[in-house]
């Protein structure tokens, strides 16, 4: 390793681990500050960026935590899962995984899921771009080949579920609605969540929605996803409700292609 590339290692090593016993030699101290001093400059500094950083990715989950409790998870997010990308964007990606295992943050399931949530719109944003399939295309297509068709989701389509109200409790935030208790689902609900040109989208699904969804993702045709239906619609329904839900997601720019 070059002199060069073995110093940036060992100043990397400092910031992120506070390893100083390699790099203290390397630095030279001024007349104000002795070596230390010059190195805590830089290593509180990296703190406080990351730490802004996740304030503007997770903004209701740091609202739900409160300033001291939000710090206090960050530090500890900090020590569990250093940054190891260039960019500072992908530092929050585990959060919502961090908060569910570590106490005492995984007792309050809804920080989890708030910051889940949060960091799906955020994905949404930054997925990449894709051209996306129009209704027009359905037309051409003759019937028998309807019951055969696979589709492809837009990169930007993510979904979860969700066991608690979290997103009601991020519109409310974000309306700056007045703060409550969050409430726990009787069953869990499928978000869905997509760009729509430059804009964010998330919305729960139905019953038959979460089930074709589910379908989709698990790659089965057309015909599969309507027999799936079976499970909660009669058999007289199922085309109806199958086309309009296709329907809708192309409209919505959720479909990159057919298969």
């Amino acid at each position: 390793m070059s002199t060069l590339k073995l110093l940036q290692a060992e100043f990397q090593d400092y910031l992120t681990h506070g390893f100083i016993q390699d790099i203290l030699p390397e630095i030279a101290p001024d007349e104000r500050f002795n070596a230390n001093k010059r190195l805590k400059v830089y290593y509180d500094a990296y703190r406080i960026r990351l730490l802004e950083i996740l304030k503007l990715d997770f903004s209701k989950t740091h609202i739900l935590l409160g300033d001291e409790d939000f710090d206090t998870a960050f530090y500890a997010y900090l020590e569990q899962y250093p940054s190891r990308h260039f960019s500072v964007r992908y530092f929050g990606q585990y959060f919502s995984q961090f908060l569910t295992q570590t106490a005492p943050f995984k007792n309050f399931p809804i920080l989890a899921e708030m910051a889940c949530f949060e960091w799906s719109i955020n994905h949404t944003l930054d997925a990449k771009d894709s051209s996306v399939l129009k209704i027009e295309a359905l037309s051409t297509l003759s019937s028998e080949h309807w019951p055969q068709m696979r589709f492809a989701l837009h990169p930007s389509v993510i979904s979860h579920y969700f066991h608690w109200d979290a997103p009601q409790i991020w519109q409310q935030i974000e309306s700056e609605g007045p703060p409550r208790l969050p409430v726990k689902l009787e069953t869990p609900i499928r978000w869905i969540f997509w760009r729509k040109g430059i804009r964010s989208f998330f919305q729960s699904c139905t019953a038959p929605e979460d089930i074709m969804f589910k379908s989709l993702l698990a790659g089965n045709d057309f015909a599969q996803m309507c027999e799936d239906l079976l499970e909660v619609l009669p058999e007289d329904q199922i085309p109806l409700v199958g086309a309009q839900t296709l329907s809708k997601w192309i409209h919505e720019e959720m479909i990159a292609q057919i298969l």
